[in-house]
């Protein structure tokens, strides 16, 4: 069984996402990607100079790969806005553009980047560098712009289309092709002053170019089945002819290699394999089943991006592809630290990493675990207890590297685990409370308040060695005074599903949920208010630092921070659109959310109020 929280498919713009108001936000190095490495944001356009290949994608994310070490950064970039075209106007010089008319350029081969005036509001999607400074940008509306000094400045000019323009490709210092939505295809030999139309009659996503041949690859979404496309120019794209037209994956990206193979990728982790001199392509096996929303050639490599980062490497002529990371189709639940040092991360299909040095390097379990895990917490620096499907009770006594398995009395699915101390610890899931007073090797089953009925209890935290709080579905919140042994119901004020609870200080505690619910408590837990978000977004989890610094996290990479004690949240970017589900933090620990695409992400530097 997997629980996550009734969260929505990933449909949402990163940093407003967690917004209905403008709020402000942190800087943008706050939030730091531990897990997995480079980073777990899609990306979307790649290309390739002599030294480097630089990748974009969501949220603003530039990656970098040295080609001569063979190692990946994480680059900032300054914006937050989503990412679809990246260039070369030379080994040092790079462009990158995307939604909003977001243009940015570096001069030191992609290790900073400067945010420029583009001068348009529409979209831009597609993007490419040729000789002697002459680049173009286009995208949503027909909106094309022209550089002729390596990307400094651009001009707009008309394109004689309102379509979207997906891609574009530079055959010299005056020529162009851009392709688009509807089958449009311009091409120009002025540098874009004036544009020739036809039409292919299919929308094109992507076009490669290896001097005068030309592929684009697109498709349609259909009622019933997709449909994609693959077409040909030996011409320069004066004239054009069908290789492929069938039901199958709509295409996003193609890359044509020195030795004129050809490889398109798109929806569904689909791969094919062509050369410009033949109409014949051939599928290869990605072994993934997500989004490879851009394909280039290195050398004798095939690389291919898309989801969550995924990096498919292929080798011999694209017969055979390895994964960058395979876990990163996985979610985490629930993460826990004991200190600054030491913390657990664990999710489906008994997917669980752990760090020793404070989430700078996360491993995986030895342990071979297949059951689904809701909630983990650490006792000591080597103690940890995870809980999950089945009444699944897990030990782990060497920092989390290995695990077992305790009898728990019960099989009902268990989302959360919470100690007071290293022996005083709660276990909460489907109508189940358990209680264990040694450190989770022995547990007892307490009954569920007369009344409340059937009920998913989601998370619990403790206030006190005696007082603890557990929060559930329908705005049901459980108390108990005596450590776990009698529960009473506590009016919420709401039927909102309730996600997360954590406590500033014993009397006052913060509880988040669906549609971006959250209530305080100022007095134990005896009542609750409450508290403006600025959100509908359903809100996973909640997490303080100290008594007035707090952050709540949850789907769409919605983020919140407070810096009254709960009274009042703002909106602050995490850099990523993966669903957060868990956020761990208290004084003396880092503070780091989880979610889907195994995402770690931690705090880092100055929180809003100039923490260090």
């Amino acid at each position: 069984m997997k629980d996550v929280s009734g969260l929505a498919d990933l449909r949402i713009a990163c940093v407003i996402v967690c917004l209905t108001a403008a709020a402000p936000s942190v800087l943008a190095a706050d939030w730091v990607w531990q897990y997995p490495r480079p980073q777990g944001n899609t990306l979307r356009a790649a290309a390739v100079s002599p030294d480097v290949l630089m990748a974009a994608g969501d949220c603003g994310t530039i990656v970098r790969f040295n080609r001569r070490d063979r190692t990946w950064q994480h680059v900032a970039a300054a914006t937050q806005e989503a990412l679809r075209a990246i260039a070369a106007a030379s080994p040092s010089i790079w462009v990158a553009a995307g939604m909003s008319g977001t243009l940015l350029r570096s001069t030191d081969a992609g290790m900073t980047w400067t945010l420029l005036h583009s001068g348009v509001t529409e979209s831009l999607f597609g993007l490419a560098m040729g000789e002697s400074g002459f680049g173009l940008a286009v995208g949503a509306g027909g909106t094309v712009l022209v550089t002729q000094d390596g990307g400094q400045t651009w001009a707009r000019r008309t394109s004689g289309v309102s379509v979207t323009l997906r891609a574009v490709v530079v055959l010299s210092s005056r020529e162009a092709v851009a392709v688009g939505a509807a089958g449009v295809i311009l091409t120009t030999d002025d540098a874009g002053a004036n544009w020739r139309q036809q039409s292919v009659g299919t929308t094109m996503n992507a076009i490669a170019a290896r001097g005068g041949s030309l592929v684009a690859v697109g498709g349609d979404a259909g009622y019933v089945r997709n449909r994609r496309v693959i077409v040909r120019s030996t011409d320069r794209g004066k004239t054009w002819k069908r290789d492929l037209d069938e039901s199958g994956p709509v295409l996003y990206s193609v890359s044509v290699g020195e030795d004129l193979t050809a490889f398109a990728s798109g929806e569904a982790g689909t791969l094919l394999r062509g050369t410009t001199g033949s109409s014949s392509w051939a599928s290869a096996d990605s072994g993934v089943a997500h989004l490879l929303a851009v394909v280039v050639q290195m050398g004798n490599e095939v690389l291919a991006m898309g989801s969550f980062g995924i990096v498919l490497t292929g080798k011999d002529g694209g017969k055979a592809w390895t994964s960058n990371f395979s876990e990163k189709q996985k979610t985490l639940s629930s993460i826990s630290f004991f200190d600054a040092d030491h913390g657990v991360a664990v999710g489906e299909d008994g997917f669980v990493v752990y760090t020793r040095n404070g989430g700078r390097d996360w491993q995986r379990s030895k342990s071979e675990l297949k059951a689904g895990l809701g909630g983990v917490a650490m006792l000591s620096p080597q103690t940890a207890v995870a809980v999950g499907s089945e009444g699944l009770v897990l030990r782990s006594v060497d920092g989390g590297d290995t695990w077992t398995s305790v009898t728990s009395g019960t099989d009902m699915w268990l989302s959360a685990v919470g100690f007071a101390d290293e022996r005083s610890g709660v276990a909460v899931g489907w109508s189940t409370l358990l209680v264990t007073k040694d450190g989770g090797t022995t547990w007892q089953r307490r009954p569920i308040p007369a009344g409340v009925g059937d009920v998913m209890l989601r998370r619990v935290a403790w206030a006190s060695p005696t007082d603890v709080t557990a929060v559930g579905i329908l705005g049901k919140i459980l108390t108990s005074h005596d450590g776990g042994q009698n529960w009473a119901l506590s009016p919420s004020g709401t039927l909102q599903h309730l996600s997360a609870i954590a406590w500033s200080d014993p009397q006052h505690a913060t509880v988040v949920g669906h549609k971006g619910v959250i209530l305080n408590s100022r007095d134990g837990g005896r009542t609750w208010s409450a508290v403006a978000s600025g959100t509908d977004q359903t809100l996973a989890g909640v997490a303080y630092l100290n008594a007035r610094e707090g952050f709540a996290v949850g789907e769409s990479g919605c983020a919140l921070y407070t810096g009254d004690g709960g009274a009042t949240w703002s909106a602050v970017a995490s850099h990523t659109k993966n669903h957060l589900l868990s956020v761990s933090g208290r004084p003396g620990t880092p503070l780091c959310a989880a979610g889907w695409g195994a995402a770690i992400l931690c705090v880092d530097g100055p929180s809003p109020a100039g923490r260090r």
